[in-house]
């Protein structure tokens, strides 16, 4: 029975931010997606306000 509003395409979006939620870098979730160009990869996660605080806490840690 299919589920409604599931689609191999949402899962591949789910599993990539997934991956980047936890922390995995961008570029292995690109070569595990087989994307050509790490902008089409960077398609597939947004950062939230938590992990883009975490970047700029990172940055200004310095």
């Amino acid at each position: 029975m299919p589920v409604p509003g599931l689609r191999p395409h949402r899962l591949r979006h789910t599993y990539a931010t997934r991956l980047r939620e936890g922390g995995t870098d961008p570029a292995p979730i690109q070569a595990l997606l087989g994307h050509a160009s790490l902008d089409t990869t960077g398609r597939y996660f947004r950062a939230g306000r938590t992990e883009q605080a975490a970047v700029v806490e990172r940055v200004f840690e310095q």
